[in-house]
């Protein structure tokens, strides 16, 4: 239940899937090794765009990148913007990877934040930052930018490189995001009849639903809980009720989300409670991975630490069992 940071594990592919700078990368893998594979994928790049009579750009990073739709009226991407965007993920040789689009299930644009360690793969991080709102190009991605020496089941193979098709549908901040959010969860608690629920200053939810006794617990004493923490569609992602035991931490030691130690805070020893958590006490903007079907694959082999998406909302039912 902790909000733990990406490991840096034992395959290089944690260092390309994240990093910004080649200069770690370079010292721990061999280099020789290292080049060959970006000169054979810039020359299989190469191949394809003068096959296909594509004209495109090499960015410094090692990508190509292609304009198909332009606005110049757009605001221009920068650092630590939030963007939600339309993809269409393909590898070199034409099979099809992923895709989120307007006709997709949920109609709904993906979001992920321009920073380090928000993207995989790191190479549409990086094409991005040369985009604006409202324009679509098409990345050509070499494999040191995407999933390396990673592959997944037949979907694609190690040294794979990609073709990304993005749309900008919109760039926010932070404080657009948390007025998204409050949003979403004014709207659930309506559609689902949740009364007696107040807003905290934070933005944290909180809703006792069985009474306590006793003083609130305060920072320094540990506490046992357990809880169920699901997403707003009602899909589960942590369950320690499942373990038989209780989950124990110290307040103010910052070990797990703001918003869960801000509501155990609230709460009297034996007491029941509803807590709502925006993303920015949760999570925050987390890791976006693409294809997300990945994702459960990296974390059971320990490339990826964090399961929740970024921008989620999550919904927890937690009992106070004991203050120590």
């Amino acid at each position: 239940m902790k909000k733990i940071e990406l490991g840096f594990n034992k395959l290089i592919l944690i260092f390309l899937l994240l990093s910004s700078s080649f200069i770690v990368l370079q010292s721990c893998i061999d280099n020789d090794d290292f080049e060959d594979q970006r000169s054979i994928d810039d020359r299989l790049i190469l191949k394809y765009l003068n096959d296909n009579n594509i004209t495109a750009e090499k960015a410094i990073e090692g990508y190509y990148y292609s304009v198909i739709k332009s606005n110049n009226s757009g605001s221009k991407v920068k650092d630590n913007d939030i963007l939600s965007i339309y993809y269409k993920m393909d590898l070199l040789n034409g099979s099809k990877i992923d895709s989120v689009t307007k006709a997709s299930s949920s109609g709904k644009p993906v979001k992920f934040k321009m920073m380090d360690k928000s993207l995989v793969p790191v190479g549409l991080r990086f094409g991005s930052s040369k985009m604006r709102e409202g324009e679509k190009y098409r990345f050509f991605i070499p494999s040191n930018l995407a999933y390396a020496n990673y592959s997944y089941e037949n979907l694609f193979q190690r040294n794979s490189i990609f073709i990304i098709d993005s749309e900008i549908m919109k760039i926010e901040t932070d404080s657009e995001q948390k007025e998204i959010e409050k949003d979403s969860i004014d709207s659930y608690i309506v559609d689902n009849s949740i009364a007696n629920i107040d807003r905290i200053l934070s933005g944290l939810y909180y809703k006792k639903n069985s009474d306590g006794e006793g003083d609130k617990p305060v920072d320094g004493e540990i506490v046992k809980i357990k809880f169920i923490a699901k997403y707003l569609n009602g899909t589960t992602t942590l369950d320690s009720t499942k373990t038989g035991s209780t989950f124990n931490f110290k307040l103010g030691n910052h070990t797990v989300i703001k918003g869960l130690e801000e509501g155990v805070k609230l709460m009297q020893k034996g007491e029941k409670a509803l807590l709502i958590i925006p993303s920015h006490l949760a999570y925050d903007e987390g890791l976006q991975v693409f294809p997300k079907k990945v994702r459960k694959d990296l974390l059971d082999k320990k490339l990826i630490l964090e399961k929740v998406p970024p921008f989620s909302i999550l919904k927890f039912d937690v009992e106070l069992v004991d203050i120590n």
